[in-house]
């Protein structure tokens, strides 16, 4: 009579720490997953604000450009100078002196 009580009890406990058991391992595991998602956001927010900073970076470059051709069209004094100084340009009749710098 007694060892039918203790298999009783057994067989209860037994039915009791399983779901426990599955339950542990379903947090266990699903921690496992936050935690991974947390660690991919971070490294996704990482991601967008240095693309962000190339984005800053390449419109402040792109508005520079646009102001530099702007002013090559609308002023002839700027457009003659840059003719001069990087393509070697001249007036008709104008000499032309080009120095080593050794």
């Amino acid at each position: 009579m007694f060892s039918n009580i203790t298999r009783i009890l057994n067989r209860s406990s037994l039915w009791f720490t399983m779901p426990v058991l599955v339950l542990l391992l379903l947090i266990i595991f699903f921690s496992g997953l936050v935690i991974r998602t947390y660690n991919e956001l971070k490294n996704f927010q990482i991601r967008e604000s240095r693309l962000e900073q190339r984005l800053l970076e390449a419109e402040n470059q792109f508005k520079r450009k646009e102001a530099y051709f702007k002013r090559l069209l609308e002023d002839e004094e700027f457009l003659e100078r840059i003719a001069r100084q990087r393509l070697g340009y001249a007036r008709p009749n104008e000499l032309l002196f080009r120095f080593n710098d050794e």
